[in-house]
């Protein structure tokens, strides 16, 4: 099967989208107002036809880090269920799951207030409150459980990231190539996560996206007022890159967080990845316009052709 897999809408909106990679067979996905057959088998030279230009006209692509851009084996939710567990907080992978994609401090608040809900000292989840004794003592507590996890958190993530034996690489063996072939079609390309900074500048030296011929820009969910699925991020993006139609901006990620917000964003292509967290059907689910195997498999445009300016002729 072809690495790239259409819904309706995308095919609607970008009707001629080529794969570069158009290895076999493609599913296209209609609507559910086609009861009796909801699929249909795509040939390879259709497949290509079809899809050759899905990211002509957009002027940047917001791509997700941990599993979308770069290869950690999954070690980064492992590790924050780790040192939860071993503080005493305790989560299954299944509980885990929902939480992909998440700001990192928002996963751990979440998981510790629950922890913190017993008798004499019951939090409510919606309002962060304590109903009944002592509130001021129980917050500061708190507080000081979700902090101490944290920077357990930073310490075992930073040994396995940047240790001897490190997992982290690019998500595919060709993304460098395909990053600058991007903006070489003059498309911008930023990265947002849920890592803190700290760990988010680090990963970005590491890998050489500090290198601007790479990567334009990058930001973490800590320096905006809430993570996803929430559309800060990429908002805060589009501002210091001087992109004003979020419709001209794709939102690609591994996780039905990242599909939510792109879609809560506005932007005009929102792409799940295979290569990381979560399944077609729930990036599906959650509004994804398309599904493909992983980030280099959408077609790079035609670089754009700068129309000359106008000029008067000499009348003198």
């Amino acid at each position: 099967m072809s690495a790239i897999k259409l819904i309706g809408g995308a095919l609607r909106r970008a009707p001629a989208i080529r794969s570069q990679q158009a290895r076999a067979f493609a599913s296209l996905q209609l609507p559910t107002v086609f009861p009796t057959r909801n699929t249909l088998t795509l040939s390879p030279t259709l497949m290509a036809s079809t899809t050759s230009n899905i990211l002509q006209g957009y002027e940047m692509m917001v791509c997700d880090m941990a599993g979308t851009t770069v290869e950690e084996g999954g070690a980064v939710y492992e590790t924050l269920r780790q040192v939860m567990n071993d503080d005493g907080v305790e989560v299954s992978v299944e509980a885990m799951h929902p939480w992909h994609g998440a700001k990192k401090e928002a996963v751990l608040e979440h998981f510790c207030r629950g922890a913190a809900a017993t008798p004499g000292k019951v939090l409510d989840h919606r309002e962060g409150r304590v109903l009944g004794g002592a509130e001021a003592q129980a917050n500061s507590e708190l507080e000081a459980r979700i902090n101490r996890i944290a920077d357990a958190f930073i310490e075992s993530i930073t040994a396995q990231y940047f240790g001897e034996n490190s997992p982290v690489k690019p998500i595919a063996p060709g993304l460098y190539g395909y990053l600058k072939s991007l903006k070489a079609a003059g498309i911008k390309v930023a990265l947002d996560t849920g890592y803190p900074p700290e760990i988010q500048e680090l990963l970005v030296k590491k890998l050489g996206f500090d290198d601007k011929s790479v990567v334009d820009a990058y930001i973490s969910a800590y320096t905006v007022p809430e993570g996803r699925p929430y559309p800060y991020m990429i908002h805060r993006l589009m501002e210091q890159q001087g992109v004003m139609d979020v419709r001209k901006v794709v939102k690609v990620g591994d996780s039905v967080r990242d599909i939510e917000e792109g879609k809560n964003a506005g932007c005009g292509l929102v792409v799940g990845v295979l290569s990381g967290a979560d399944s077609a059907a729930d990036m599906l689910a959650a509004g994804a316009d398309l599904i493909a195997d992983c980030v280099t498999d959408l077609p790079v445009p035609l670089a754009r052709r700068e129309t000359p300016a106008f000029r008067s002729p000499d009348m003198s």
